[in-house]
């Protein structure tokens, strides 16, 4: 077996047909599906085990409720393939997906490390990057830029010896590429092969970006890194903090989280950005052309 994908779920029955699917159409067929349920009361297992009469590649677990990182290391745990991937239930794969990434550590000699997708949100022509390579050790990278667990291709035994923190609520992607990030080179691929889709139940919009905030400072703590590195994290947290605020219209809030992550890293490339937006706070701009520039 070459690919394993882990899938948690909770009580995410109308978006979970879909994204099995995605990996059903896979046109690269050496894979597996392994969905671990974590405590659903709706239709999941049901639905699943539908599936599973008509593929045997899925596997289906079922645990008690403990929580998407939990449920991602009851999986790796569970796992046949030589490299293991991830899928949220509500997010789907292109059905190039697992064979570009084939390519991708193919052409690296089938090096043992982390591998990463492209991102589009709501089609594979309209697509955004965040990737900013240039420069940067691969644990830089992965630490300033935006890359989610659906988008995640690692050697099985890397996560078998580092498994994702049950006790972090957001950011616990981060946390863990970091990690191996430390030992392991990075790859990655522009090539937009999975789909980001947004709800507003997805649980990165649930946190107001406290959580990720502490996340950020374990990292600092626990790692070493260049002085502009940790003020770069730092302001960043910052700046997803004010954004949510001026989405929630709590002005004074957003205010005193802008300036915070201006003062933190003034050489930012965002900096004119946030001085925009905090002439526009303070002036009171239309929410409409707020909002619209918090979404840049």
């Amino acid at each position: 077996m070459l690919f394993s994908v882990i899938l948690p779920t909770y009580n995410r029955e109308k978006f979970l047909a879909n994204a099995i699917e995605s990996v059903i159409s896979q046109s690269h067929e050496n894979w597996e599906l392994i969905i671990v349920d974590d405590g659903s009361t709706d239709n999941t297992e049901e639905l699943v085990l539908g599936y599973q009469k008509k593929q045997n590649r899925i596997k289906y677990i079922y645990q008690k409720n403990r929580e998407r990182s939990a449920a991602r290391n009851n999986g790796i745990k569970n796992a046949k393939g030589a490299w293991v991937c991830f899928l949220d239930s509500d997010d789907l794969y292109h059905e190039s997906h697992l064979e570009v990434l084939y390519t991708l550590i193919q052409k690296n000699e089938f090096k043992k490390g982390l591998y990463f997708s492209g991102l589009s949100n709501g089609s594979f022509e309209n697509s955004r990057q965040y990737y900013d390579a240039s420069g940067n050790s691969p644990l830089e990278f992965v630490l300033l830029n935006t890359i989610g667990t659906p988008r995640a291709c690692c050697y099985k035994n890397i996560l078998m010896q580092n498994q994702f923190n049950t006790s972090l609520k957001i950011g616990e992607d981060k946390e863990l590429w970091s990690r191996i990030a430390l030992k392991y080179p990075v790859f990655y691929h522009h090539k937009k092969t999975f789909i980001e889709i947004e709800h507003e139940n997805r649980s990165i919009n649930i946190d107001d970006g406290t959580e990720n905030l502490k996340t950020i400072k374990l990292i600092i703590k626990n790692t070493v890194l260049p002085k502009k590195i940790k003020k770069k994290l730092i302001s960043n947290a910052y700046f997803n903090i004010s954004k949510n605020y001026i989405t929630k219209n709590k002005k004074n809030k957003a205010l005193f989280y802008l300036i915070k992550s201006i003062f933190k890293y003034p050489k930012s490339n965002k900096t004119k950005h946030k001085f925009f937006l905090l002439i526009s706070l303070s002036t009171g701009t239309n929410k409409q052309v707020l909002q619209a520039y918090v979404d840049r």
